[in-house]
């Protein structure tokens, strides 16, 4: 039988997602602190050789076991993984990792970002009447979105400019 012939098992969910950063305490300044994430867990380089000190060529190496995990809301964990000589990439539409945010909170954050100088997109709409959506991008190139259903402010129309989330 192939595996075209039966149906496969149920998936539960999402456990987890990652994404590349350069700094981690960086990466928790931003996540936690400007985006308001749960800290799961960091697992720095002293962490991480206090319970695998054989491994000390790896959590040097340029792709480390070092990382953060945060929540954002009832949603998976997203583990921010050290990659040390990662250039940061200019962002790009897709992928991006979209965030659920009450319609009368979006100015707010979106305000929020400005003031922390991270460049936005938006509000602009893709959807049907009342979803907003506002992009950026996290101090490693990684897009982001924040969308919402019911916006009653104004919008641009159409796919976001991703040229303006840079750094």
């Amino acid at each position: 039988m192939t595996t075209t012939d039966r149906t496969a098992p149920p998936l539960e969910g999402f456990h987890h997602i990652t994404l590349p950063v350069h700094d981690l305490d960086e990466a928790e300044r931003f996540y936690v602190g400007l985006l308001g994430a749960q800290l799961v867990r960091k697992l720095d380089r002293d962490t991480f050789l206090r319970f695998r000190p054989e491994r000390v060529v790896e959590v040097d190496a340029d792709n480390s076991p070092q990382h953060l995990s945060v929540r954002i809301g009832d949603g998976p964990e997203l583990d921010l993984f050290l990659q040390k000589n990662r250039s940061k990439p200019t962002p790009a539409p897709h992928p991006h990792f979209a965030m659920r945010v009450d319609p009368s909170h979006l100015d707010a954050f979106a305000l929020r970002l400005k003031e922390a100088g991270v460049p936005i997109d938006g509000p602009r709409r893709l959807g049907p009447p009342g979803h907003a959506s506002v992009y950026f991008a996290d101090p490693f190139g990684n897009t982001l979105e924040l969308v919402t259903m019911g916006y009653a402010g104004a919008v641009l129309e159409g796919a976001p400019d991703v040229s303006v989330l840079g750094w």
